[in-house]
């Protein structure tokens, strides 16, 4: 694993969001190449900005966090 920018990390987790509807920290960090650590502070700050939005899931025995893009990120990416 290659050592990237957290703009660089930033970019490509909105791409992948695009492209899915709702991914946990783990895989958006897996898809996105990069550590999980720099994953989460990226989704922080999308959240922080209202460009990602998340909810807590509960697929296994535990409770995940699912990231998705906001109502007002979709809208922006159609025009």
């Amino acid at each position: 694993m290659t050592r990237k920018s957290i703009l660089k990390v930033t970019e490509e987790v909105l791409k992948t969001l695009k492209k899915d509807e709702e991914l946990t920290i783990k895989s958006i960090s897996k898809k996105v190449d990069s550590q999980w650590r720099t994953t989460l502070k990226s989704l922080e700050f999308l959240k922080g900005v209202g460009l990602v939005r998340e909810r807590k899931g509960k697929k296994t025995n535990k409770e995940e966090r699912l990231f998705s893009l906001s109502d007002a990120k979709v809208k922006y990416g159609k025009h």
